[in-house]
Protein backbone atom coordinates (compact mmCIF):
# COMPACT_ATOMS: atom_id res chain seq x y z
CA UNK A 1 0.00 0.00 0.00
CA UNK A 2 1.26 3.35 -0.95
CA UNK A 3 2.24 5.81 1.71
CA UNK A 4 0.35 8.80 1.79
CA UNK A 5 1.83 12.26 3.24
CA UNK A 6 0.20 15.42 3.94
CA UNK A 7 1.84 18.66 4.81
CA UNK A 8 0.92 22.74 4.76
CA UNK A 9 3.60 23.91 1.83
CA UNK A 10 4.47 26.92 -0.74
CA UNK A 11 3.74 25.37 -4.02
CA UNK A 12 4.89 26.37 -7.18
CA UNK A 13 4.31 25.46 -10.77
CA UNK A 14 6.71 26.29 -13.68
CA UNK A 15 5.95 25.87 -17.61
CA UNK A 16 7.41 27.13 -21.03
CA UNK A 17 5.61 29.42 -22.56
CA UNK A 18 5.48 28.27 -26.71
CA UNK A 19 6.69 24.86 -25.80
CA UNK A 20 4.63 22.88 -28.15
CA UNK A 21 4.90 25.28 -31.32
CA UNK A 22 8.57 25.16 -30.64
CA UNK A 23 8.87 21.25 -30.36
CA UNK A 24 6.75 20.88 -33.77
CA UNK A 25 9.35 23.55 -35.60
CA UNK A 26 12.90 21.87 -33.91
CA UNK A 27 12.89 19.11 -31.59
CA UNK A 28 16.47 19.58 -30.63
CA UNK A 29 16.12 23.22 -29.39
CA UNK A 30 13.13 22.93 -27.85
CA UNK A 31 14.71 19.79 -25.60
CA UNK A 32 17.86 21.58 -25.18
CA UNK A 33 15.57 24.78 -23.53
CA UNK A 34 13.63 22.09 -21.44
CA UNK A 35 17.18 20.91 -20.31
CA UNK A 36 18.03 24.40 -19.20
CA UNK A 37 15.47 25.20 -17.53
CA UNK A 38 15.36 21.72 -15.78
CA UNK A 39 18.66 22.20 -14.91
CA UNK A 40 18.26 25.78 -13.19
CA UNK A 41 14.87 24.80 -11.66
CA UNK A 42 16.73 22.09 -9.62
CA UNK A 43 19.95 24.34 -8.97
CA UNK A 44 17.44 26.96 -7.31
CA UNK A 45 15.23 24.55 -5.77
CA UNK A 46 17.74 22.96 -4.14
CA UNK A 47 19.07 26.23 -2.63
CA UNK A 48 16.06 27.21 -1.05
CA UNK A 49 15.65 23.77 0.62
CA UNK A 50 12.62 23.03 -1.66
CA UNK A 51 11.39 19.34 -3.32
CA UNK A 52 10.73 18.82 -6.83
CA UNK A 53 7.42 16.60 -6.84
CA UNK A 54 6.65 16.40 -10.47
CA UNK A 55 7.95 17.26 -13.75
CA UNK A 56 5.45 17.03 -16.71
CA UNK A 57 6.58 17.43 -20.18
CA UNK A 58 7.94 21.51 -20.25
CA UNK A 59 6.86 21.70 -16.52
CA UNK A 60 7.78 21.17 -12.98
CA UNK A 61 5.46 20.84 -9.66
CA UNK A 62 7.34 21.92 -6.34
CA UNK A 63 6.71 22.78 -2.71
CA UNK A 64 8.87 24.44 -0.40
CA UNK A 65 9.22 25.42 3.35
CA UNK A 66 7.98 28.60 2.97
CA UNK A 67 6.02 31.23 0.81
CA UNK A 68 9.18 33.99 1.22
CA UNK A 69 11.59 31.11 0.48
CA UNK A 70 9.03 29.85 -2.96
CA UNK A 71 8.49 33.20 -4.10
CA UNK A 72 12.82 33.90 -3.42
CA UNK A 73 13.38 31.01 -5.32
CA UNK A 74 10.81 31.80 -8.37
CA UNK A 75 12.76 35.57 -8.78
CA UNK A 76 16.08 34.14 -9.45
CA UNK A 77 14.74 31.26 -11.38
CA UNK A 78 12.85 33.91 -13.93
CA UNK A 79 16.28 35.86 -13.95
CA UNK A 80 18.19 33.52 -14.62
CA UNK A 81 16.20 31.71 -17.63
CA UNK A 82 16.05 35.75 -18.97
CA UNK A 83 19.95 35.21 -19.57
CA UNK A 84 20.83 33.98 -23.09
CA UNK A 85 19.67 31.44 -24.23
CA UNK A 86 16.71 32.92 -22.28
CA UNK A 87 13.25 30.40 -21.98
CA UNK A 88 10.05 31.83 -21.69
CA UNK A 89 8.60 30.89 -18.23
CA UNK A 90 5.45 31.62 -16.17
CA UNK A 91 4.95 30.65 -12.49
CA UNK A 92 2.24 30.21 -9.95
CA UNK A 93 2.63 29.78 -6.40
CA UNK A 94 -0.26 29.09 -3.50
CA UNK A 95 0.39 28.07 -0.08
CA UNK A 96 -2.12 24.81 1.11
CA UNK A 97 -2.49 21.68 2.26
CA UNK A 98 -0.95 19.02 -0.05
CA UNK A 99 -1.37 14.98 -0.37
CA UNK A 100 1.26 13.61 -1.71
CA UNK A 101 3.07 9.63 -2.60
CA UNK A 102 5.30 8.54 -4.90
CA UNK A 103 2.87 8.17 -7.55
CA UNK A 104 0.13 11.04 -6.74
CA UNK A 105 0.03 14.40 -5.60
CA UNK A 106 -3.13 16.07 -5.02
CA UNK A 107 -4.90 18.59 -2.41
CA UNK A 108 -6.27 22.85 -2.62
CA UNK A 109 -2.43 23.66 -3.32
CA UNK A 110 -1.77 22.04 -5.87
CA UNK A 111 -5.36 22.83 -7.57
CA UNK A 112 -4.59 26.25 -6.93
CA UNK A 113 -1.33 26.99 -7.74
CA UNK A 114 -1.94 25.16 -11.35
CA UNK A 115 -4.77 27.52 -12.17
CA UNK A 116 -3.07 30.75 -11.20
CA UNK A 117 0.15 29.72 -13.22
CA UNK A 118 -1.96 29.42 -15.89
CA UNK A 119 -3.20 32.67 -15.54
CA UNK A 120 0.76 34.55 -15.80
CA UNK A 121 2.14 35.57 -18.27
CA UNK A 122 5.55 34.83 -19.56
CA UNK A 123 8.35 36.12 -17.93
CA UNK A 124 6.00 36.95 -14.73
CA UNK A 125 5.05 35.53 -11.21
CA UNK A 126 1.50 35.18 -10.05
CA UNK A 127 0.94 34.21 -6.61
CA UNK A 128 -2.08 34.26 -4.31
CA UNK A 129 -3.34 36.22 -1.90
CA UNK A 130 -2.31 33.77 1.18
CA UNK A 131 1.35 34.01 -0.01
CA UNK A 132 0.76 38.03 -0.21
CA UNK A 133 0.17 37.81 3.11
CA UNK A 134 3.04 35.98 4.10
CA UNK A 135 5.72 37.87 2.02
CA UNK A 136 3.68 40.91 2.07
CA UNK A 137 6.34 42.78 4.82
CA UNK A 138 9.49 41.54 3.25
CA UNK A 139 10.80 44.18 1.51
CA UNK A 140 12.64 42.17 -0.94
CA UNK A 141 9.68 41.32 -2.93
CA UNK A 142 7.10 43.96 -4.52
CA UNK A 143 3.77 43.23 -5.93
CA UNK A 144 1.02 44.64 -7.33
CA UNK A 145 -3.01 43.49 -6.63
CA UNK A 146 -5.06 41.97 -10.04
CA UNK A 147 -7.80 41.29 -8.83
CA UNK A 148 -10.00 38.41 -7.28
CA UNK A 149 -11.03 35.53 -9.24
CA UNK A 150 -13.36 32.76 -9.54
CA UNK A 151 -10.92 29.45 -9.47
CA UNK A 152 -13.13 26.50 -11.27
CA UNK A 153 -12.80 23.60 -8.59
CA UNK A 154 -11.89 26.14 -5.95
CA UNK A 155 -15.10 27.02 -3.36
CA UNK A 156 -14.12 30.86 -2.91
CA UNK A 157 -12.54 33.49 -5.07
CA UNK A 158 -8.85 33.66 -4.86
CA UNK A 159 -6.98 37.09 -5.09
CA UNK A 160 -4.07 37.25 -7.26
CA UNK A 161 -0.95 39.29 -7.26
CA UNK A 162 1.69 39.71 -9.79
CA UNK A 163 5.31 39.65 -8.08
CA UNK A 164 6.64 43.26 -9.65
CA UNK A 165 10.55 43.01 -8.60
CA UNK A 166 13.03 44.58 -11.13
CA UNK A 167 13.55 42.31 -14.58
CA UNK A 168 10.15 39.96 -13.88
CA UNK A 169 7.08 40.56 -16.11
CA UNK A 170 4.04 42.35 -14.60
CA UNK A 171 0.31 42.38 -17.22
CA UNK A 172 1.57 45.87 -17.85
CA UNK A 173 4.36 44.57 -20.12
CA UNK A 174 1.97 43.63 -22.23
CA UNK A 175 -0.39 46.27 -22.47
CA UNK A 176 -3.00 45.31 -19.44
CA UNK A 177 -3.57 45.82 -15.71
CA UNK A 178 -5.00 41.97 -15.57
CA UNK A 179 -4.96 38.83 -17.19
CA UNK A 180 -7.45 38.14 -19.61
CA UNK A 181 -11.27 38.14 -18.24
CA UNK A 182 -12.25 34.68 -20.35
CA UNK A 183 -9.08 32.03 -19.82
CA UNK A 184 -8.32 28.25 -19.82
CA UNK A 185 -5.59 27.74 -16.82
CA UNK A 186 -3.56 24.83 -17.75
CA UNK A 187 -2.80 21.69 -15.45
CA UNK A 188 -1.09 18.78 -16.32
CA UNK A 189 -3.02 16.71 -18.95
CA UNK A 190 -6.36 19.18 -18.54
CA UNK A 191 -7.78 22.56 -18.97
CA UNK A 192 -10.10 24.66 -16.74
CA UNK A 193 -12.25 27.51 -17.09
CA UNK A 194 -11.06 30.64 -15.20
CA UNK A 195 -13.31 33.32 -15.03
CA UNK A 196 -12.95 36.96 -12.60
CA UNK A 197 -15.29 37.04 -9.84
CA UNK A 198 -16.43 41.04 -10.45
CA UNK A 199 -20.20 40.90 -11.26
CA UNK A 200 -21.57 37.59 -10.07
CA UNK A 201 -24.23 37.23 -8.42
CA UNK A 202 -24.15 35.95 -5.02
CA UNK A 203 -26.47 33.01 -3.78
CA UNK A 204 -26.70 34.66 -0.17
CA UNK A 205 -28.21 37.60 -1.19
CA UNK A 206 -30.57 36.23 -3.70
CA UNK A 207 -31.86 34.28 -0.96
CA UNK A 208 -32.14 37.31 1.28
CA UNK A 209 -33.85 39.51 -1.49
CA UNK A 210 -36.51 36.20 -2.03
CA UNK A 211 -37.14 36.15 1.85
CA UNK A 212 -37.62 39.80 2.36
CA UNK A 213 -38.60 41.61 -0.68
CA UNK A 214 -39.84 38.37 -2.75
CA UNK A 215 -43.37 39.37 -3.27
CA UNK A 216 -42.07 42.25 -5.45
CA UNK A 217 -39.94 39.73 -7.73
CA UNK A 218 -36.79 41.22 -6.42
CA UNK A 219 -34.82 38.15 -6.21
CA UNK A 220 -35.82 37.19 -9.51
CA UNK A 221 -34.65 40.35 -11.09
CA UNK A 222 -31.40 39.93 -9.54
CA UNK A 223 -30.84 36.59 -11.18
CA UNK A 224 -31.53 37.82 -14.52
CA UNK A 225 -34.80 36.26 -14.62
CA UNK A 226 -36.93 39.77 -15.62
CA UNK A 227 -39.68 37.87 -16.91
CA UNK A 228 -40.36 35.77 -13.72
CA UNK A 229 -39.75 38.44 -12.17
CA UNK A 230 -42.53 40.59 -13.64
CA UNK A 231 -44.84 38.13 -13.06
CA UNK A 232 -44.25 38.55 -9.18
CA UNK A 233 -44.39 42.09 -9.30
CA UNK A 234 -47.64 42.07 -11.41
CA UNK A 235 -49.99 39.65 -9.06
CA UNK A 236 -48.61 42.05 -6.29
CA UNK A 237 -49.44 45.01 -7.21
CA UNK A 238 -53.25 43.91 -8.99
CA UNK A 239 -53.71 42.20 -4.97
CA UNK A 240 -52.87 45.38 -3.89
CA UNK A 241 -53.79 48.29 -5.87
CA UNK A 242 -56.11 46.90 -8.85
CA UNK A 243 -58.85 44.44 -8.26
CA UNK A 244 -60.38 44.13 -5.17
CA UNK A 245 -60.36 40.96 -2.79
CA UNK A 246 -57.45 39.98 -4.18
CA UNK A 247 -55.16 40.35 -1.29
CA UNK A 248 -55.59 37.24 0.05
CA UNK A 249 -53.35 36.11 -2.64
CA UNK A 250 -49.94 38.18 -1.36
CA UNK A 251 -49.54 35.55 1.70
CA UNK A 252 -49.36 32.84 -1.04
CA UNK A 253 -46.92 34.65 -2.76
CA UNK A 254 -44.56 35.58 -0.02
CA UNK A 255 -44.53 31.72 1.01
CA UNK A 256 -43.80 30.94 -2.56
CA UNK A 257 -40.68 33.15 -1.93
CA UNK A 258 -39.60 32.52 1.39
CA UNK A 259 -39.14 28.85 -0.24
CA UNK A 260 -37.12 30.39 -3.62
CA UNK A 261 -35.02 31.86 -0.51
CA UNK A 262 -34.51 28.64 1.30
CA UNK A 263 -33.85 26.55 -2.32
CA UNK A 264 -31.62 28.89 -3.25
CA UNK A 265 -29.59 29.34 0.09
CA UNK A 266 -29.29 25.18 -0.11
CA UNK A 267 -27.95 24.60 -3.21
CA UNK A 268 -24.48 24.42 -3.48
CA UNK A 269 -22.21 27.21 -4.57
CA UNK A 270 -21.53 25.69 -7.88
CA UNK A 271 -25.25 24.43 -8.83
CA UNK A 272 -26.13 28.47 -8.38
CA UNK A 273 -22.80 29.24 -10.16
CA UNK A 274 -23.65 26.80 -12.86
CA UNK A 275 -27.96 28.35 -13.15
CA UNK A 276 -26.99 31.98 -12.21
CA UNK A 277 -23.83 33.34 -13.67
CA UNK A 278 -23.73 31.63 -16.81
CA UNK A 279 -24.56 34.27 -19.58
CA UNK A 280 -24.72 30.96 -22.27
CA UNK A 281 -25.56 27.95 -22.53
CA UNK A 282 -23.39 25.44 -20.40
CA UNK A 283 -22.16 23.87 -23.85
CA UNK A 284 -20.75 26.53 -24.80
CA UNK A 285 -18.35 27.23 -22.33
CA UNK A 286 -15.70 25.83 -24.23
CA UNK A 287 -16.28 27.93 -27.23
CA UNK A 288 -15.88 31.02 -24.81
CA UNK A 289 -13.06 29.71 -22.15
CA UNK A 290 -11.05 29.46 -26.00
CA UNK A 291 -12.21 32.82 -27.11
CA UNK A 292 -11.02 34.25 -24.18
CA UNK A 293 -7.37 32.32 -25.07
CA UNK A 294 -7.50 33.83 -28.50
CA UNK A 295 -8.08 37.54 -27.01
CA UNK A 296 -5.03 36.42 -25.05
CA UNK A 297 -3.36 35.47 -27.88
CA UNK A 298 -3.85 38.66 -29.64
CA UNK A 299 -2.85 40.69 -27.08
CA UNK A 300 0.50 39.08 -26.49
CA UNK A 301 0.53 39.12 -30.35
CA UNK A 302 -0.05 43.35 -30.45
CA UNK A 303 2.95 43.04 -27.63
CA UNK A 304 5.53 41.10 -29.90
CA UNK A 305 4.97 43.58 -32.41
CA UNK A 306 5.23 46.54 -30.48
CA UNK A 307 8.72 44.94 -29.06
CA UNK A 308 10.10 44.33 -32.51
CA UNK A 309 9.23 48.19 -34.10
CA UNK A 310 10.81 49.53 -30.86
CA UNK A 311 13.82 47.26 -31.34
CA UNK A 312 13.84 48.36 -35.32
CA UNK A 313 14.12 52.16 -33.73
CA UNK A 314 16.72 51.49 -31.09
CA UNK A 315 18.93 49.28 -34.02
CA UNK A 316 18.66 52.43 -36.29
CA UNK A 317 19.49 54.88 -33.96
CA UNK A 318 23.10 52.16 -33.39
CA UNK A 319 22.02 51.55 -29.93
CA UNK A 320 22.55 47.88 -30.04
CA UNK A 321 22.34 47.02 -26.25
CA UNK A 322 18.39 48.96 -26.41
CA UNK A 323 17.60 46.92 -29.39
CA UNK A 324 18.65 43.51 -27.68
CA UNK A 325 16.85 44.63 -24.51
CA UNK A 326 13.33 45.03 -26.52
CA UNK A 327 14.24 41.95 -28.36
CA UNK A 328 14.45 39.30 -25.80
CA UNK A 329 10.68 40.90 -24.78
CA UNK A 330 9.88 39.90 -27.70
CA UNK A 331 11.19 36.55 -27.81
CA UNK A 332 10.17 35.96 -24.23
CA UNK A 333 6.37 36.45 -25.39
CA UNK A 334 7.31 34.37 -29.10
CA UNK A 335 10.10 32.48 -28.67
CA UNK A 336 10.27 30.67 -32.32
CA UNK A 337 10.42 33.91 -34.51
CA UNK A 338 13.05 33.57 -36.61
CA UNK A 339 13.89 36.91 -37.44
CA UNK A 340 13.44 38.18 -34.19
CA UNK A 341 16.44 35.95 -33.49
CA UNK A 342 18.08 36.98 -36.24
CA UNK A 343 18.00 40.53 -35.19
CA UNK A 344 19.37 39.38 -31.98
CA UNK A 345 22.14 37.66 -33.57
CA UNK A 346 23.36 40.91 -35.46
CA UNK A 347 23.26 43.10 -32.56
CA UNK A 348 25.42 40.63 -30.44
CA UNK A 349 27.79 40.62 -33.79
CA UNK A 350 27.41 44.03 -33.73
CA UNK A 351 28.42 44.26 -30.14
CA UNK A 352 31.19 41.58 -30.91
CA UNK A 353 29.57 39.59 -28.31
CA UNK A 354 30.00 36.22 -30.77
CA UNK A 355 28.84 33.50 -28.07
CA UNK A 356 25.42 35.10 -27.16
CA UNK A 357 25.19 36.19 -31.47
CA UNK A 358 25.48 32.20 -32.40
CA UNK A 359 22.84 31.33 -30.00
CA UNK A 360 20.26 33.38 -31.88
CA UNK A 361 21.58 32.33 -34.99
CA UNK A 362 21.25 28.83 -33.97
CA UNK A 363 17.67 29.48 -32.60
CA UNK A 364 16.85 31.36 -35.85
CA UNK A 365 17.85 28.73 -38.44
CA UNK A 366 16.38 26.04 -36.24
CA UNK A 367 12.75 28.02 -36.47
CA UNK A 368 12.80 27.86 -40.06
CA UNK A 369 14.70 31.39 -40.72
CA UNK A 370 14.31 32.10 -45.21
CA UNK A 371 16.67 33.51 -47.08
CA UNK A 372 19.46 31.79 -44.71
CA UNK A 373 22.11 33.01 -47.38
CA UNK A 374 22.21 36.28 -45.46
CA UNK A 375 24.25 34.69 -42.70
CA UNK A 376 27.39 34.60 -45.31
CA UNK A 377 26.52 37.99 -46.78
CA UNK A 378 25.05 40.14 -43.81
CA UNK A 379 26.96 43.36 -43.08
CA UNK A 380 26.11 42.96 -39.25
CA UNK A 381 27.90 39.27 -39.06
CA UNK A 382 30.63 40.71 -40.37
CA UNK A 383 32.66 40.37 -36.85
CA UNK A 384 31.06 37.08 -35.99
CA UNK A 385 32.33 35.17 -39.42
CA UNK A 386 35.55 35.92 -38.26
CA UNK A 387 35.25 33.82 -35.00
CA UNK A 388 36.13 30.26 -34.34
CA UNK A 389 32.67 29.95 -33.29
CA UNK A 390 31.24 30.70 -36.94
CA UNK A 391 33.67 28.36 -38.51
CA UNK A 392 32.51 25.31 -35.76
CA UNK A 393 28.74 26.42 -36.36
CA UNK A 394 29.19 26.73 -40.05
CA UNK A 395 30.67 23.27 -40.27
CA UNK A 396 27.90 21.74 -38.56
CA UNK A 397 25.54 22.35 -41.37
CA UNK A 398 24.71 26.27 -39.86
CA UNK A 399 23.95 24.71 -36.38
CA UNK A 400 25.33 24.55 -32.98
CA UNK A 401 27.65 21.98 -32.57
CA UNK A 402 27.44 19.83 -29.21
CA UNK A 403 30.98 21.59 -28.31
CA UNK A 404 31.51 25.24 -28.66
CA UNK A 405 35.58 26.07 -29.59
CA UNK A 406 36.97 27.90 -26.59
CA UNK A 407 37.06 31.96 -26.87
CA UNK A 408 40.30 33.66 -28.10
CA UNK A 409 41.44 35.84 -25.40
CA UNK A 410 41.63 39.63 -25.66
CA UNK A 411 45.31 40.30 -25.70
CA UNK A 412 44.47 44.12 -25.39
CA UNK A 413 41.94 43.31 -22.72
CA UNK A 414 44.73 40.85 -20.57
CA UNK A 415 47.21 43.52 -20.66
CA UNK A 416 44.84 46.22 -19.58
CA UNK A 417 44.19 43.97 -16.61
CA UNK A 418 47.87 43.89 -16.05
CA UNK A 419 48.32 47.48 -16.30
CA UNK A 420 45.72 48.07 -13.52
CA UNK A 421 47.32 45.22 -11.21
CA UNK A 422 50.62 47.17 -11.85
CA UNK A 423 49.43 50.03 -11.04
CA UNK A 424 47.58 49.07 -7.82
CA UNK A 425 50.40 46.60 -6.62
CA UNK A 426 52.60 50.60 -6.96
CA UNK A 427 50.02 52.63 -5.59
CA UNK A 428 50.39 49.77 -1.82
CA UNK A 429 53.84 49.52 -2.00
CA UNK A 430 53.36 53.71 -2.15
CA UNK A 431 51.41 53.79 0.70
CA UNK A 432 53.74 51.92 2.70
CA UNK A 433 56.58 53.63 2.11
CA UNK A 434 54.79 56.76 3.08
CA UNK A 435 53.83 55.19 6.79
CA UNK A 436 57.74 54.19 7.02
CA UNK A 437 56.51 50.31 7.22
CA UNK A 438 59.20 50.09 4.11
CA UNK A 439 62.80 52.11 3.40
CA UNK A 440 63.33 53.87 0.16
CA UNK A 441 65.48 50.98 -0.63
CA UNK A 442 63.01 48.74 -0.24
CA UNK A 443 60.55 50.21 -2.28
CA UNK A 444 63.27 50.53 -5.49
CA UNK A 445 63.55 46.83 -4.65
CA UNK A 446 59.87 45.53 -4.35
CA UNK A 447 58.31 48.36 -7.25
CA UNK A 448 56.56 45.74 -9.95
CA UNK A 449 58.01 45.69 -13.00
CA UNK A 450 61.59 46.26 -12.11
CA UNK A 451 64.19 43.80 -13.19
CA UNK A 452 67.19 41.85 -11.03
CA UNK A 453 70.68 42.94 -11.78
Amino acid sequence: MKEIKRRLAAVMFTDIVGYTAMMQKDEVIAAKLRDRHREVFKKYTEKYDGKILQYYGDGTLSIYPSSSAAVECAVEIQRELKQDPAIPLRIGIHTGEISYSEEDIYGDGVNVASRIEGLCVPGGIFISEKVFDDIKNNRKFRTTSLGRFSLKNVQQDVGIFAVANEGISTPEAFGTATPPKSMSAKMPRQLSAITPSKGRRKKFLAGLLAIFFGIFGTHRFYLGQKKLGMIYLSFTLAALFIIPGLDNLIPVIAVVSFIDGVLLWSSSKADFDAKYNQEIPAQQQPEEAATGEQEHRSLLKTQFEKYKDRALVEYREYDYDGAIAFLKKAVEIKNDDPEAHFLLARCYSLNEEAENAIHHLDSAVAFGLKDQIRILTHDDLAHLRTTPLFDAFAKNGYRMPAELPPAEPDILQSKSHQDEDLLEQLNKLEALRKKGVITEEEFQKLKPGRTND
